[in-house]
């Protein structure tokens, strides 16, 4: 019995109480995390291009 209800719990919040966002935050949103994860990629090789110089450097001497 409490299986059965738990199921029809679940049914329920998932067919008639989620809400998805509006396209156009969906889109915005999509926009922001492009252009972070672009220039934390960016950033983070220009950190790793400056540790492999100063590496090389060091070794070097």
């Amino acid at each position: 019995m409490k299986r059965n209800n738990f199921f029809l719990e679940i049914y329920n919040e998932f067919f008639h109480c989620i809400t998805w966002p509006k396209w156009d935050d969906l889109q915005s949103t999509t926009m922001i995390v492009s252009f972070f994860s672009i220039f934390l990629s960016i950033f983070l090789y220009g950190v790793d291009g400056f540790f492999i110089f100063l590496i090389k450097k060091l070794f070097s001497l």
